[in-house]
């Protein structure tokens, strides 16, 4: 008997709980396919974080009621307590279809009434049975076209064994970083003044000397895992000490600071300018940087809240 299991988690290592649930899946029956991994900010319930989702393949014996409840053994060995609901939770499993079987029961019922209209549920289902029966006469293909709304961001890469990236995404960043240095070399070449005040050439003098250190002393800590690409390197390590101990993204402050430094050296205001555009820029990138963090190191997020300055130390 074929079913489409649905995972999501939204507490504590939530990698770990999809990654254990698909093990546990396993003693079920034969795990046929398993979807890619998608991130989706909470539907209903009360104030709280965003859900990693999956979906599962699963070629089995069980009758969906025995199937029911050994999905709800498997969430209980996760931890699940469910005390609010469309709360936060460690993991939740979801019988979403099951092949040749319609259950209408008050404990049960098959296809899931609410599948075919979330699209968390819908594009990983598509991936790995399309033609999965979410309603009447809908298949998940034809209930995910018609679908408006609900963004869900799709991570790349094999989740189950590997650390999930950007993907393109990633490059992408590196690509605008890269046309900014750019535009920024150009602002230095065409407008900056032959004969800038003094102030400015100790303020700018002083300001490129802080953003080398800061730079390379966290370039130093990072080692091998230094990477210009916003999520972490295969093999990487989590650093919390040195620079990481007073801003979480030291690099990145150092760039902006070196970058507006050298604009106030030169007495140019495009490139001042630009410099500050910078620290938009990698303010954004960290954003995605760090969502790919939290995946790769759950510590990451106690590592967060205990350090808030995210580029410059005390200030920003």
């Amino acid at each position: 008997m074929r079913a489409a299991v649905g995972l999501g988690s939204n507490v504590g290592d939530r990698l770990g709980h999809l990654r254990r649930a698909v093990e546990a899946l396993g003693s079920l029956g034969e795990v046929e396919a398993v979807s890619s991994l998608y991130e989706t900010e909470p539907v209903g319930g009360p104030d709280q974080g965003p859900f990693l989702n999956a979906v599962v393949i699963l070629d089995t014996a069980l009758e969906p009621p025995e199937l029911l409840a050994a999905l709800h053994r498997i969430e209980a060995d996760a931890g699940r307590v469910r005390d609010v609901r469309w709360g936060p939770r460690t993991l939740d499993l979801d019988l979403l279809v099951v092949e040749g079987r319609v259950v209408e029961d008050d404990d049960l019922r098959i296809p899931h009434p609410r599948a075919a209209e979330r699209r968390f549920v819908l594009a990983p289902l598509v991936e790995v049975w399309p033609e999965a029966p979410v309603g009447r006469g809908t298949t998940a293909a034809e209930a995910l076209g018609g679908l408006r709304g609900q963004r869900v961001f799709r991570w790349s890469g094999d989740w189950r064994t590997g650390i999930p990236s950007l993907g393109w995404r990633g490059y992408g960043w590196v690509a605008a970083q890269l046309v900014l240095f750019v535009l920024f070399g150009a602002a230095m070449v065409w407008f900056g003044d032959p004969q800038p005040p003094p102030v400015l050439r100790i303020l700018g003098g002083g300001l490129v000397a802080a953003a080398v250190v800061l730079g390379v002393s966290a370039t130093l800590v990072l080692g091998r895992s230094l990477t210009p690409l916003p999520q972490p390197r295969p093999g990487a390590r989590f650093v919390a000490r040195g620079a990481y101990r007073l801003v979480r993204h030291p690099i990145y402050g150092a760039v902006v600071g070196g970058l507006v430094g050298l604009g106030l050296w030169d007495a140019n205001p495009v490139a001042v300018l630009l410099g500050v555009a910078m620290a938009g820029f990698f303010w954004r990138k960290s954003i995605h940087e760090e969502a790919n963090l939290v995946l790769a190191y759950p510590e990451y997020e106690d590592y967060r809240r205990r350090v808030r300055r995210r580029l410059i130390p005390w200030v920003w």
